[in-house]
């Protein structure tokens, strides 16, 4: 008898038992076909975001940990050492996670696959990313992704692309225009610009532009306008961007004065058009969006993983304050946060407590990131 031939109503109960452990699952799966498909329920269950917190903490020494939206557990992150310098992570809706190590002038990249510990090196990162002449360096404005090609990067101004085996980085876009998300998709990169709403789609394999999108029109009142935050949520059928007000305080419970969805069809992009939004209400659906501060992204919203329907889950990070005397506890450093925004209801509410209210990260801190748990389709 062969691996492959066991029941698969006993290869469902064998991974049942591996609980919510996704590395012992991502092994698992990777055996046979069979014990592939007997585990896909149990995988679909634990197909919920988990989220990078580079941080420290008031009951562990760990330097990077993942928080679980599904259990509110915290685990430690297995990455490497920051040798000689300071590190910075960045996590990823593909499991992978890029991490930066600033130290001797330059910046050393390598991607690690956070369920299997699978790393890849990268070529250092080109000196518009900062650290040349014992600058400091902050790596505030970095976005990346990671596509079938490649991968792609941006210092928060033009963006790079490198191919597996190449050792060196291309610039792809505008080398002048600001870019604050990159997401890879059906064999193309959109570099999108938050401030302006526009998307530049470049294709991943040839690096050219193939179109840009410009902004809808917004009608955002003067005194809104530096208060808004944009973001585009790239699926294979369609593109959504996301405009709303800033969410101020994570607790809050309101619905931002300003929200707004649009649609547009990136099909219009093969047959040579720049793809137009058109406003649309309740565009999630049955998805959930999850949005930080490097990308936002889809995830579908079934009786299988809990997550929300027509939701938007959104992580941030903010400096504790003092409400009796109004002045920022910098012993505290940065704290972190998760709200939900029901678009069926038009309500606001904060996952902000038990494991994650207990976080924090020192001085400056760096941002939370999702990290997308791909169990259902290995790499």
């Amino acid at each position: 008898m062969d691996w492959s031939d066991l029941p698969a109503d006993l290869v469902a109960a064998v991974a049942d038992r591996l609980g919510t452990e996704l590395a012992d699952l991502a092994r698992f799966r990777s055996v046979c076909r069979p014990w592939r498909s007997g585990s896909a329920a149990h995988a679909a269950r634990l197909r919920v975001p988990l989220l990078l917190i580079p941080m420290m903490s008031y009951d562990t020494s760990a330097e990077r940990l993942v928080w679980s939206l599904a259990d509110d557990r915290l685990r430690e992150a297995p990455l490497p050492e920051a040798r000689g310098g300071h590190s910075f992570v960045f996590a990823s809706h593909h499991g992978w996670i890029l991490t930066v190590v600033a130290g001797d002038g330059d910046l050393k990249a390598t991607l690690v696959y956070h369920f299997t510990g699978v790393s890849e090196q990268l070529p250092r990162l080109p000196s518009s990313f900062g650290g040349e002449g014992g600058r400091r360096v902050t790596l505030d404005g970095l976005s990346w992704d990671r596509s079938p090609h490649g991968v792609v990067v941006s210092p928060g101004k033009g963006a790079f692309f490198c191919r597996p085996g190449d050792g060196s980085w291309r610039s792809v876009g505008c080398p002048s225009a600001a870019v604050t998300s990159v997401t890879a998709c059906d064999g193309a990169l959109y570099l999108f610009d938050r401030k302006t709403c526009s998307a530049t789609v470049v294709d991943a394999e040839t690096l050219a532009v193939v179109a840009v999108i410009e902004a809808p029109t917004l009608e955002v009142p003067r005194w809104e306008r530096k208060e808004i935050e944009a973001n585009l949520v790239v699926c294979p059928d369609e593109v959504i961007l996301l405009v709303r007000s800033k969410l101020h305080h994570p607790w809050c419970s309101g619905w931002p004065r300003f929200c707004k969805a649009f649609r547009a069809d990136p099909r219009a992009v093969t047959g040579g058009r720049s793809p137009s939004w058109s406003e649309v209400a309740g565009i999630i659906g049955d998805r959930a969006v999850f949005v930080d501060n490097l990308r936002a992204f889809c995830v579908e919203a079934n009786d299988h993983n809990g997550l929300r329907r027509n939701c938007v889950y959104v992580a941030s990070s903010y400096h504790a304050v003092d409400d009796d005397c109004d002045y920022t506890l910098d012993r505290y450093g940065r704290m972190y946060s998760v709200a939900v925004l029901d678009f069926a209801n038009h309500t606001t509410e904060s996952l902000s407590f038990g494991s994650l209210v207990k976080l924090w990260s020192p001085g400056d801190g760096q941002c939370s990131s999702w990290l997308m748990p791909s169990c259902c389709s290995l790499h």
